[in-house]
């Protein structure tokens, strides 16, 4: 009786390690959002008139974001500089999508400029972009390979 070859798994797709990163920071994005929320006994998006979408219009932008300085990271040889990109890409796509959104919900530049004031203050969008760089500095450690 011959013995059957041993059959190594396929080679993993490379885009696949951002992508459940970037899931894991959207889920934590929602519960440290969450956490926040009750210890500051303060609405996520409290402006009252904004809509239910505006605060999944910013967590989809940023997402994106902390995707693609995801991806970036597997390929850089060290995580520092890429995952400050993405946090501040993060941080900066919460602000303009915020101030945006509200500010054509109401039909002012004025609103415009007070949202991203609000927004850039944000507790929640801080820690938001702190998980971006988190996200980028996990993707960039566990692609590292094992010794």
């Amino acid at each position: 009786m011959s013995e059957q070859p041993r059959q190594l798994p396929p080679p993993s797709n490379p885009a696949l390690l951002p992508v459940l990163a970037t899931v894991t920071w959207a889920a934590a994005v929602v519960a440290v959002s969450g956490v926040i929320s009750l210890l500051t006994d303060r609405d996520v998006i409290d402006y009252p008139d904004a809509g239910p979408l505006l605060g999944v219009a910013m967590v989809v932008a940023a997402g994106v974001l902390t995707w693609f300085g995801c991806w970036r990271g597997v390929r850089a040889s060290a995580p520092w500089a890429v995952a400050l990109l993405t946090a501040l890409g993060s941080f900066a796509a919460f602000v303009v999508v915020g101030a945006v959104g509200y500010g054509a919900i109401r039909a002012s530049g004025a609103w415009m400029l007070l949202a991203a004031a609000h927004f850039a203050l944000s507790p929640f969008v801080l820690a938001a972009a702190a998980l971006s760089f988190l996200a980028a500095v996990g993707t960039w450690a566990l692609s590292r390979p094992r010794r």
